[in-house]
């Protein structure tokens, strides 16, 4: 990483700083530190500094003493965002080792690793200049227009008073500038505040608050002297109001929010102010906090007794806990299957971390997970539960967030992102369904929140548990070479049985001529299970309604004019849209081709699964439980609690219903089709089907009542899908690890790929020939500098092995065209390595303006 500077005529200060900011360059930048902050700046804090012309919010991640740079040509920091850094010394040391093994600017993990609400936003606001010239040109003469009549505008303003884009409006913005008319000035501001409220309080001491109520409800009742009403007196509503006020506040014994208290007691805030004249109780402002569980009641739940299976490994974690080893402390594998208990354990193992006075942080894989499993843990813990995912409104996150670094919560439940969590004193590390590749993140920096856990676990030098019911084959690996330490519950809870899986080969349908989407058997099941008012989930991994539209004249097919793919229909917007770029279209009634009108839809998405559902049984409660279905917040919420109560009979869903969802009433599970991804040119494929299939299978017959899957397939006999028939992941296991061993796929290696994207075919193909040619070079040339005593073996084992470069196999997205490499060695080191010296040097050769590149350590996906 380089240290640059910025340059300044002026400013000549004794002590410095290094500043990384969110930008797509691996450098930091040295500032002058003013004398008045020279005691406050601590490292990672966040500050605003000059760059290239505009503030710029940063985080400071050295200070210096001394630089060998003229001081008087250095810039000053311009200000200083907080007194509390938003970055412990074990966030800023995880964000540089994340920056190095993702192989990404520092500035851009760090600024990952903190919500958007805490961070501040750029305003843009333009304003005209006194005695500026006259414009010329209608555009220019109405935007000035707008400036006289209402002062200061956003960009964004400007653009809809004049009905233009932003795009269009920007270069004549320059324009005006260049001519001295307007300034653009730039400006930021938190994203998110902390939020004010009136509360009231009782004014004076209990027992003259209960007196005082005595005597308003003798009052209301019409006398002041018998505790009885008086005959033919009329009731004083107002006395009855006033000490149904005060009841509340005596009984909740703290503050209660004005809004919330007039709400209560059905009344209006002027009752409030008249107690507070009569000096029973103050109105004030107070920081309220906005709680995401706070509609939510939840039951308090105790610890369940332990199985023989649970005990054993929650006395291996709390062996750890309780130990004073000074090694570091290990990563746990609880292996168990479906609806064994391993939340139980977490849950009892987090006690023993929280009496010690230390936080937690729990993973779970999907945003829609974290209600669920947020109601259980704050059914256990309480109060000390926080939630951060992305879901929440700003206000929420901002409140969350500082909610968690005050101390306030030391239990943090979310998806990945929640592994930077600022927890004080972190005692464990929990990941839920550690197999889940939700946990990948698809942007810079690319991280896998498994590995950035056990990093962190290193630093804050606690134990990381994994759950999972179906391991990553990584960390199955790793506990069977000791590496991890390997947890096993074999059985469901209170000796339930797992569920009875039944293969359907749809091969054999269709020459029965059936050609609907059910299976006789599936058919039949549903019906049965419609009649006992039990509970049915059908699963297909597919959103939509077809997956393409073709013609059956001339075979012309809708497809994305950006990307290399089939448009999906989707039935009740009535739109085409593709997946990948989220481009959409309405159909066309008459091929655009021929004309014909002969246009037909294939394929089969959740939308059309609804379809046929509700045609074939309609009686039935239905609800849709995808992407498309819970856009809005808080939908995952209540589609999961109407399912929770009852109110919906069959639940179709994607792969959001396979995770970790626990409803004791649904007894079939229904996989409407178990090939869709088997068949992917991916060396991950049969993996992610068997986690899918056998995920999907375990929300069934989670109570007293026995559980049935039909998993329907045109590839009855794959190992993954038989291995799923028996709940069995060993054998699974035992045949997937010895496919990639011959391969030498992960976890026999690391794999990193690195894509190419570009407008032009030609060029991104040309590009792709010239990094292959360095790649070789510098391979070449790590080779050649290897230390006289090492084994030729050792360099060997540690050589990467580049594949490529050829077309991905989704060649188009977003009208960028996509090359790729693919790198394979024992040592990711190695390969970060590489990859990095792309970026820092790239080939002469390439027009760097015009082609991306994209990096991928440890992918998930190889598409």
């Amino acid at each position: 990483m380089r240290n640059v500077v910025e340059h300044s005529p002026s400013g000549n200060k004794l002590k410095y700083a290094n500043i990384a900011f969110p930008l797509s360059v691996d450098q930091v930048f040295t500032y002058s530190v003013p004398l008045q902050m020279d005691t406050t700046l601590q490292l990672g804090t966040r500050v605003l500094a000059p760059f290239r012309g505009i503030a710029q919010e940063g985080v400071v991640v050295e200070r210096l003493d001394e630089t060998d740079l003229a001081p008087n040509i250095i810039k000053n920091i311009s200000y200083c965002l907080e007194e509390t850094p938003t970055f412990s010394p074990d966030l800023l040391a995880l964000t540089k080792w994340m920056a190095e093994y993702y192989v990404c600017p520092w500035g851009i993990a760090l600024f990952c690793a903190v919500p958007s609400a805490v961070r501040t936003t750029k305003e843009q606001k333009v304003r005209l200049l006194s005695g500026a010239p006259a414009p010329r040109g209608k555009v220019q003469k109405e935007l000035v227009l707008h400036l006289e009549v209402e002062g200061e505008l956003s960009l964004n303003q400007l653009a809809r008073r004049v009905g233009i884009s932003y795009q269009k409006l920007r270069p004549r913005i320059t324009a005006l500038e260049e001519k001295g008319i307007v300034s653009l000035d730039v400006t930021h501001k938190p994203k998110a505040n902390t939020l004010l409220t009136s509360v009231a309080t009782l004014a004076l001491p209990p027992t003259d608050i209960q007196a005082a109520i005595d005597l308003l409800r003798r009052e209301a009742d019409g006398s002041k002297d018998s505790p009885g009403p008086r005959p033919g007196r009329r009731r004083n509503v107002a006395a009855a109001k006033h000490a149904e006020i005060l009841q509340h506040l005596l009984d909740e014994g703290d503050p209660l929010t004005t809004a919330d208290l007039t709400k209560r007691v059905n009344s209006s805030v002027s009752l409030l102010r008249t107690l507070e004249r009569r000096g029973f109780l103050h109105i004030t402002r107070a920081q309220a906090t906005r709680n995401p569980l706070s509609s939510e009641p939840i039951a308090a739940t105790q610890p369940f007794h332990l199985n023989p299976a649970q005990s054993i490994a929650l006395a291996e974690i709390q062996n750890i806990l309780t130990s004073q080893a000074t090694e570091h402390p290990p990563t746990f594998l609880l292996h168990g299957v479906t609806g064994s208990g391993k939340t139980e354990v977490y849950m009892q193992a987090m006690t023993e971390v929280l009496e010690k006075g230390k936080s937690v942080i729990v993973l779970v894989p999907e945003i829609s997970l974290t209600p669920q499993a947020a109601s259980r843990f704050v059914g256990r813990f309480g109060e000390r539960v926080a939630l951060l995912h992305s879901r929440l409104s700003d206000g929420e996150r901002y409140d969350q967030w500082h909610r968690i670094r005050k101390g306030e919560a030391d239990i943090v439940i979310g998806p990945r992102s929640a592994v930077f969590a600022p927890v004080k004193e972190l005692g464990m590390l929990i990941i839920d369904e550690e197999h889940s590749d939700s946990y990948k993140s698809d942007t810079v920096p690319r991280y896998h929140a498994r590995d950035v856990a056990q990093k962190r676990g290193r630093l804050a030098n606690c134990p990381v548990l994994l759950g999972s019911a179906t391991p990553s084959l990584e960390s199955f690996h790793h506990a069977k070479n000791g590496s991890y330490r390997l947890l096993s519950l074999p059985d469901r809870v209170l000796d339930r049985k797992m569920p009875d899986v039944h293969i359907v080969d749809m091969r054999t349908e269709l020459k029965k001529g059936n050609k609907t989407i059910f299976s006789d058997v599936l058919r039949n099941s549903i019906e049965e299970r419609l009649e006992r008012q039990e509970q049915i989930i059908l699963f297909l991994n597919r959103r939509g309604h077809s997956t393409h539209v073709s013609c059956r004249t001339c075979g012309y097919v809708e497809r994305c004019e950006n990307c290399s793919i089939s448009l999906t229909f989707h039935f009740e917007t009535k739109h085409l849209v593709c997946h990948h770029c989220g481009d959409k279209r309405p159909t066309h009634p008459t091929c655009p081709q021929c004309g014909s009108s002969v246009i037909r839809y294939f394929g089969l998405g959740t939308e059309k699964v609804e379809q046929e559902v509700r045609k074939a049984f309609p009686q039935a409660r239905i609800k849709r439980f995808d992407a498309d279905s819970t856009a809005r917040k808080n939908a995952h919420q209540q589609i999961l609690r109407t399912f929770e109560q009852q109110e919906i009979d069959i639940l179709i869903g994607t792969q959001m219903v396979s995770k970790g969802l626990d409803f004791p009433n649904v007894t079939l599970v229904g996989v409407i089709a178990a090939d869709t991804s088997l068949n992917l040119p991916d060396f991950r494929a049969s993996e992610q089907t068997f986690s899918l299939l056998t995920q999907v299978a375990g929300r069934s017959g989670r109570a007293e009542i026995e559980g049935k899957v039909i998993i329907q397939t045109y590839m009855p006999e794959h190992y993954c899908i038989s291995a799923a028939q028996k709940h069995d992941y060993l054998s699974f296991y035992a045949q997937e690890v010895e496919a990639r061993g011959e391969l030498r796929y992960p976890p026999f290696s690391h794999v990193g790929t690195l894509l190419l994207r570009g407008k032009d075919e030609k060029q991104v193909e040309e590009a792709a020939q010239a990094v292959r040619d360095q790649l070789q070079i510098w391979q070449t040339d790590q080779t050649s500098a290897a230390q006289p005593d090492e084994k030729k073996e050792d360099v060997g084992e540690t050589e990467v092995e580049i594949l490529g470069p050829a077309p991905a196999p989704l060649s188009k997205i977003e009208g960028k065209f996509r090359w790729h490499f693919l790198l394979r060695s024992n040592s990711v080191e190695r390969i970060s390595q590489l990859l990095k010296h792309i970026t820092d040097e790239p080939p002469a050769a390439i027009k760097w303006n015009t082609i991306e590149f994209v990096i991928d350590i440890d992918p998930t996906s190889i598409l």
